[in-house]
């Protein structure tokens, strides 16, 4: 298949090799000539690493870094650990090759040439090979990669743009375990994004364990010296004690390297996966009856419901989002379940998820993700491949087909045009009177509100959410007051502040999230040019509540994209700040774009801490209407980080 549009995951947390570490790691890779097709004594484990270097081992060199891990570990006779090695434009990568790590030496067994890493025949011949060749008690196998989660598989290789999809992994795993006649021990995935329901059941047949993150995984990947030690020291300990100690080395791992690291690993019961999917498929089949008899109403209570949840690889700032939630964090109980549906989604989760570690940027997680789209416009394509997953239950991908249908369904759910609804009273501008009448069309909408000020050419100036309303009128004194000050100083420099919905913040009574073009001069001793960086400031009133002060700030082009968790920056030394205008485009979408020269629209220095105040804002400029809009529900509303 296509190879999927994924940012270069892995790589956040690398850390480069020094070249002598390289050059020393080359010259301990012993050709044995060959195809080592000649059966070896069996083992108690044999662990196949299907290793595509992609440019994880180009750029960064951390496949080559975790075979280092490999050899750190003294030889086992009752261990065998095979790898196949490709798909990186480097010397010793573009061609594909089987090895076997024995300690201080890699003993090359064959080289392949020129082959696909990312075609399930490739996958398939080296389970067979590896199976037949260093037969075991117990066989596991590690896809290492790049990770995209149940629509984007794992992969690619870069000169064929080909990826392993879930249907791939599973083509090359039923002839596999068909011919030995048993499953696999464990398929783990040193990968980012690959700990959804999904991705289980789609093992469920051929393994009896699966290790997977939730969230991206750093560059520097699983902690392979503690793996390797593990199964050379107790070979014969339970695949689950083994899990295990992956899961904890990894997070031991992560933490040493970067103590605010953000990393999730679970291990999982392959043999209780059916019944999460059982329980979910249920809970799909409810929810289609009622998206079906109420889609509006329906579609809303789901968007609050995933609102509340980690998010994993769902990006406000960038395109291409994963979209995967977390299954406990979810609010079930603000959607209309039937009688113990909820309860059995919990129960069967606790009985699949064996083992699991989260570091401290996350808290009371399931383990395992499922596929969720808020933006599903731009996710039409990942749905469509969901809904050809035809391992999973026709309820569970019907629910998602139907919830994508009734969000891209614009005489359901109507657009966030923020502007496009009015509050009529009669007057061109602003209401005369806060108990100024609604329309009808408004009323259905209002509970949803908040504020925004349009100018004559267009342009959305200022966005703030109100602070009550009822389906009849607005009720906030201030709606023409209130608005977001930058810059008490001088001239206020409004802006918009929108409701930290998508949890991109830290959590707090009142947490709001600023669209700016930030200014950051070079350090004094650089010859750099200065530079702009769009983004989101944090504010927040959690330090003092009721007044609320800049936080943070959220990079358009940092790695701000997956778990919608804490993941701000501090604010750069002198930096300003220029709020950024929203646009709609032909398609009546929303883009956020510096202002126009002609307006000068200043930048103004920001600082950690500073207060943010509420001025007036009147009167309006001419032209200018006082206008209400619904929240962005469906994610259109988007943040291109790129400066024009």
């Amino acid at each position: 298949m296509p190879a999927p549009n994924l940012p270069a995951f892995r790589i956040f947390a690398a850390r480069l090799r020094s070249a002598l570490t390289v050059a020393a790691l080359a010259l301990l890779v012993v050709s044995c000539g060959g195809s080592g097709s000649q059966p070896a004594a069996k083992a108690d484990i044999t662990l196949l690493v299907y290793m595509m270097g992609t440019n994880l081992e180009s750029e960064n060199g951390a496949a080559t870094g975790n075979i280092a891990e490999m050899q750190s570990v003294a030889p086992s006779d009752r261990v065998n650990v095979v790898l196949t090695t490709g798909a990186a434009d480097k010397d010793g990568w573009r061609t594909v090759q089987r090895k076997r790590v024995r300690g201080q030496q890699v003993e090359l067994l064959d080289d392949l040439g020129a082959v696909d890493m990312g075609s399930a025949q490739t996958l398939r011949d080296f389970l067979a090979w590896g199976m037949k060749t260093y037969p075991a008690e117990r066989t596991m196998l590690v896809l290492w990669d790049h990770g995209g989660g149940p629509n984007r598989g794992i992969g690619s290789d870069p000169f064929t743009n080909n990826a392993l999809s879930l249907d791939d992994i599973r083509g090359a795993l039923a002839p596999a375990t068909q011919a030995s006649g048993r499953k696999l021990a464990l398929v783990g995935f040193d990968a980012c994004l690959m700990g959804s329901v999904e991705v289980g059941q789609a093992l469920a047949p051929y393994a009896d364990y699966m290790i997977a993150s939730q969230e991206l995984e750093p560059g520097t990947g699983q902690d392979w010296a503690a793996l390797v030690s593990h199964l050379t020291r107790s070979p014969t300990d339970s695949t689950e004690a083994f899990g295990r100690t992956i899961v904890d080395a990894f997070i031991a791992k992560q933490l040493k390297e970067d103590p605010a690291a953000e990393a999730t690993l679970s291990l999982v019961d392959l043999s209780r996966i059916g019944e999460v999917g059982a329980a979910l498929a249920d809970i799909g089949a409810t929810l289609n009856g009622q998206l079906a008899a109420d889609p509006v109403q329906t579609w809303l209570d789901i968007a609050e419901a995933r609102a509340k949840a980690f998010i994993f690889g769902s990006v406000l700032l960038s395109p291409g989002p994963a979209e995967l939630v977390d299954l406990r964090m979810f609010d079930w109980n603000g959607i209309r379940l039937a009688d113990g549906q909820r309860e059995r989604l919990t129960q069967a989760l606790e009985r699949a998820v064996v083992h699991q570690k989260h570091t401290a940027a996350f808290s009371n997680l399931a383990g395992l993700t499922f596929y969720l789209p808020q933006r599903v416009a731009e996710t039409s394509a990942d749905t469509k491949t969901y809904a050809s997953l035809a391992f999973l239950p026709e309820a569970q991908r019907g629910f998602i087909r139907q919830h994508s249908d009734v969000g891209t369904d614009n005489t359901k759910l109507p657009l966030p045009t923020i502007g496009a609804i009015d509050w009529h009273d009669g007057s061109p501008t602003a209401p005369t009177s806060v108990d100024a009448p609604l329309n009808a069309v408004d009323r259905a909408l209002v509970a949803r509100d908040f504020a925004a000020v349009q100018d004559a050419s267009g342009w959305i100036t200022a966005i703030k959410p109100l602070t009550d309303s009822t389906v009849d009128k607005l009720v906030d004194p201030s709606f023409m007051q209130g608005w977001f000050n930058l810059d008490d100083a001088g001239t206020p420099i409004y802006f918009s502040a929108l409701p930290d919905g998508m949890r991109f913040a830290v959590d707090a009574p009142e947490n709001f999230l600023i669209p700016v073009t930030l200014h950051i001069p070079p350090p004094s001793d650089a010859d750099d040019d200065d530079n702009l960086q769009r983004g989101l400031l944090i504010v927040s009133d959690a330090a003092e509540p009721g007044v609320l002060r800049i936080t943070g700030f959220l990079s358009a082009l940092a790695n701000n994209n997956s778990a919608g968790v804490a993941r701000p920056q501090g604010l750069p030394e002198n930096a300003r700040a220029q709020p950024l205008w929203l646009v709609q485009d032909e398609n009546d979408l929303g883009h956020w774009i510096a202002p126009p020269a002609a307006a000068d629209v200043p930048f103004v220095p920001i600082t950690p801490g500073q207060r943010i105040s509420r001025g007036t804002r009147e009167p309006l400029p001419a032209g200018a209407k006082a206008r209400l809009g619904i929240v962005d529900v469906r994610g259109w509303i988007s943040l291109n980080p790129l400066i024009y």
